[in-house]
Formats: structure tokens, sequence, C-alpha cells
């Protein structure tokens, strides 16, 4: 390695790449629909001059690095050189130049082998070597053998564009390098597309929907992260995808996953399974790995479903189209007793100020009628009065039967007369404000329900929630809500209704049994709606459909299979 890097140093020292290379690589890039080439070469600045001028001619833009000298202290200018702004950069590279490999290297460490580099590496064989047959029939000599090690080394993927241009004279011939996998130890494949002599043959090739050749993945292993909100000892894909999933798999997790496992047999992919107990974590490096910052983290290679709102989505990718959707509610009976507006309201149509009053107005009659009552010398004053304010309030008439003083004319007094007609009078407004209050709840106000999560938290209910991935994120994680516009009201929730549970006091049920608590009455269970909806048709009487109630907690959200930004499989599980 040594003396091939010495020659390398004293062949670049005088001479660069041959004015042939120039057309070859112009009609290359011109053919990909390249118009910003990064130039990457050493050795004689007049050709970098020409290469510059002939770019320029068909409006292609040229940004040149020399790899001639130690790359210590110039990386900035690599890396500047292929962060080009444009969506689609072509990288030439020069094999004869001293800090090839450096420059690889970087290339490799720095993601810059994607499907958005266009690399050319251009190597002018100047010892055409003895030809060697590569693993499936491609010949080799010992110039593309050095570079097919190389490239073993280097983090390539299956969105790899790497074209090799071996040169001999008027001999070009042309090849394609990709890897399905680097990183998770997969094998570099080497294809020939053709020669400079049959330009309509390459150019051909060039042209193909790369993915279309690389459509089957040859059983290579994509890390999956799936959850589950107890992961088992021992995982078989069919706790998630068969049709009675394991206790704590979500549906929309079923839902997704047996899509992915159609898209795996299309592509050969071999999945390997991670089960996490939630989706939503921290993004911080030493947080607690679940879903999303395992992706993010590119520990995992994607994800079944994870919701996307707008903090996630600056991170992750999501594929299209949606596989699912999500949406949850609060179940209850509907209480009847409680602070304000959950009580019976034909028991207490009116507030409590207003029977203060109606109690003052019945005792200030029932005294003055005792007064009159002792005026007239009635022999039980005391019940008089009071018996008969009763029987004038509930609209009946009390009589105490007493004949004795009937041609009394004291017994006749005006005062008595007056205060039974007040007492009267007073009892018909009573019953008539009772009435209308009644009336005017039935005709105009809600069923008794609970509307909102703020009413929720007032009520008497207890609650419960569902075992499930996107539960425990909001237990977890105080800045993960079910949805942002109610953040304030549910982080109230946490505080008074949860964290506040007396020990022992359930908290994460299964679906059945939270139903059945549901059905008893004092709870509130938090699931999503459609295996809650079948198993409430099931469980559930008339009657206590009649008494049940449902909140929204989080909206019908559409649900998308999440993988690493600038993920190499995209292509093969975006269905749009």
């Amino acid at each position: 390695m040594f003396r091939r890097s010495l020659l390398l140093f004293l062949v670049s020292s005088v001479a660069g790449l041959e004015d042939n290379v120039i057309d070859f690589s112009l009609e290359f890039f011109k053919t990909r629909n390249v118009y910003s080439v990064c130039l990457l070469t050493c050795g004689d600045k007049a050709w970098t001059r020409r290469f510059t001028r002939n770019a320029s001619n068909v409006s292609i833009t040229v940004a040149h690095v020399s790899i001639h000298e130690t790359l210590t202290e110039d990386l900035v200018s690599v890396d500047s050189c292929l962060n080009s702004v444009v969506t689609s950069t072509g990288v030439l590279v020069d094999t004869k130049c001293p800090q090839f490999e450096d420059v690889i290297l970087y290339a490799s460490e720095n993601l810059f082998f994607d499907a958005n580099h266009k690399w050319l590496i251009i190597d002018v064989d100047t010892r055409l070597s003895n030809m060697t047959t590569y693993p499936k029939n491609v010949e080799m000599n010992e110039n593309l053998s050095w570079l097919v090690e190389t490239l073993e080394q280097v983090n390539l993927s299956v969105d790899a564009d790497v074209t090799i241009s071996l040169q001999k004279g008027s001999e070009n011939n042309i090849y394609e390098i990709y890897n399905f996998g680097k990183i998770r130890g997969g094998n570099i494949v080497v294809k020939k597309l053709g020669s400079w002599r049959n330009r309509a043959d390459w150019i051909y090739q060039l042209n193909v929907y790369k993915y279309y050749k690389r459509w089957d993945l040859e059983n290579s292993p994509l890390n999956v992260v799936a959850v589950m909100s107890t992961p088992p000892k021992i995982f078989d894909v069919n706790m998630i995808i068969g049709n009675n999933p394991y206790p704590g798999v979500a549906i929309i997790t079923t839902t997704a996953s047996r899509i992915l496992e159609e898209i795996s047999k299309l592509h050969n992919i071999r999945y390997n399974y991670t089960i996490m107990d939630r989706w939503i974590g921290d993004f911080k490096r030493n947080s607690t790995r679940v879903a999303a910052n395992s992706v993010y983290f590119r520990e995992q290679d994607i994800t079944p479903v994870l919701r996307m709102p707008p903090e996630i989505f600056q991170k992750l990718d999501m594929l299209l189209p949606p596989l699912t959707a999500i949406e949850t509610r609060y179940y209850y009976r509907i209480p009847t007793t409680g602070p304000g507006k959950f009580e019976n309201q034909f028991l207490t149509p009116l507030t409590d100020q207003v029977w203060a009053c109606v109690t003052a107005v019945i005792s200030l009659c029932a005294l003055v009628l005792f007064l009159t009552a002792k005026a007239e010398r009635r022999p039980a004053a005391a019940q008089y009065a009071v018996f008969s304010v009763a029987a004038t309030f509930c609209q009946q008439f009390f009589d105490d039967n007493d004949n004795s003083g009937i041609d009394d004319p004291r017994r006749k007094s005006s005062a008595r007369q007056l205060t039974v007609l007040v007492t009267g009078v007073s009892c018909v407004l009573i019953y008539n404000y009772y009435t209308s209050s009644v009336v005017s709840w039935l005709l105009s106000g809600p069923p008794p329900s609970i509307n909102s999560l703020q009413e929720l938290l007032e009520s008497p209910l207890s609650l419960i929630f569902q075992d499930i991935g996107y539960t425990r994120s909001w237990l977890q994680n105080p800045t993960y809500y079910y949805n942002k516009k109610n953040a304030e009201v549910e982080d109230k929730l946490r505080k008074y209704k949860v964290f506040r549970k007396k020990k022992g006091e359930p908290l994460l049920v299964p679906l059945e049994e939270g139903i059945e608590m549901v059905k008893a009455g004092g709870y509130a269970y938090h699931t999503e709606v459609y295996n809650a909806n079948t198993l409430i048709s099931r469980k559930f009487t008339q009657e206590e459909l009649c008494e049940l109630g449902s909140l929204q907690s989080m909206e019908k959200t559409l649900l998308y299979a999440s993988i690493p930004k600038k993920s190499p499989y995209k292509e093969f599980f975006n269905w749009k």
C-alpha cells in the first residue's frame, strides 16, 4: 500500500487526468441531469481550467478542491464542495491523487454517499494488469480490485450512486458499485454497465431507474422497532401481526406491521425486530431508548407507525401513504352526583341563595300567622301556623277542625286572612319559578354529559388508561400531549387525576377490564375508539348505552411509517 501511495504521489505531481476524460465526464453528468459538479483532482491546473470552461458551455457549474496536499486543514473546503445547495450534485474524483482514500473515508463518515451525490471515480490505468473474475462474473484487474477493496470500507448503501470509470487508452469500462447496507453487514455489489465504445448501451443503463435494478435486496437485514406495552422476553412476529395480537399491542401497530411484512416479501427483506414500550421520548443522546429516538439515532431503520407532530417531523422522515389512523376518547357512565352541572337538575334547578330566600319567606309567613292565631286565641296557634304554611306551600289546605269559636268575631281577623293570602301567592310564585327553570333547562340545555377536558377534571370520575404505548408516552414524557391545543388542561389532568392517585388505585388496565369498569360506573377510561366501540356494542345493554358518554382526547390523526432523515431505504417503502 505504501509503494502504491508513493507511486500515485509521483505520478500526480507531474500530470493530471487526460483530456478525453473531460468529454466523457461531461457527457456522463449531462446524461444524469447534473448541473453542479464538485471536482476533486490534483496535478495539472490547466486541465482543471479546461474542464471548467467546457462545463460552462453545457451549463454545468464547477467547484474545485485540490486533493494533492494534506487535507487536515482543508476538509472544510471538501465539505463545502460536497454540500451543494442543489438537489443533485456530481462528484468527480481522481484515484491517482494521494489523498483519494482520505476523501472517500471523509465522505463516508459524513453520509455523502447518498442518492443526491452522483459519484464518478476516474481511474486511468497506465499499467494494464492481468484480468481476474470477481464474483458474479465481473472481470477485474488490479486497479479495479483495489478500488473495490477501498469502497468495501466505505458506508455504502442501496441508494449509493457510485460509478467507476476504468480507462486505458481508448478503453473505458464503466461499473456501478453499491451495497445493500454496509452497517447491516451487507456485501458490496459490482456491476458492469458497459463500455465507452458502446455509448448507447451504457447511457441506457445510466437512465434506468436504479431501484428497479436493485429491487431484490437479497435477504438483507433491516432493523425494525415496534411497540408493545410490555415487551416479551421471547418475541415472535405473530405477536404483532397475527389474528390474535399479544396483549399490549395496539391495533395500529398490527395494521402497519402487516403492510411492512408484505413489502418485505416484495423486496426480499429480512426484518430484525426490536420491541420497546412506547413511541415518543426525549431526543438526547443518553435518554431512554424509545421508537422515535432509536430511529433518529439510526440504531433502527424503520418503525411501522408514528404520529408526526412538527417536533417529530423535523427529526424523522415519514413514508407515504399513511398506513393507518388513530383517535382516542375517554369513555364513562354519565355521573348523577358531583359539583355544579353534574347534579340532578330536577332536584336543584335553583341556586342556594334562592332556596335561602324561600326558607326565609316561609318562616316569616309562619311567624306572622302564629301571632295572628294567638291574637284570635286559637287553642293550638303554633300547630295551626306551621301546618297552614306547609299546606299552602304544597298548594294544599289545612283545617284545624276547631269549631268552638266559629261565631266569635275575633276568629275572623283581617290580619290572618291577609297573611294566608300572602303565603299562598308567594308559594304560587315559587312554584312557577321552579317549573320555569326545569322546563328551560330541558328545552335549551344539552343532556347531562361531560363536554370538555376541564369538565372531566371537575367531575368525580376517576381516570384509567389502556396500557398501550401512547399512554406510557403521555404518562412519562411531560412534553407529550394527546392534543397540543389542550396542553394546559392535560397537564392538570396528569397532576390532579393521575399523579395524586392513592397507592393501589387502578391506572393502567387492559381493554376488557377497562370497559367493565366503565360499565360499573365511577371511571373514565381512555382508549382508542375502534376496539372500544366494538367491545361496548357487545357488552352494554340499550339502557346502559343511553347512559354512556365519551369525550375526544386525540383527534383522528393519520399515522406513518417513519425512517431516519436521508435513509437509503426510503424509495422501497414510499408507495405514493
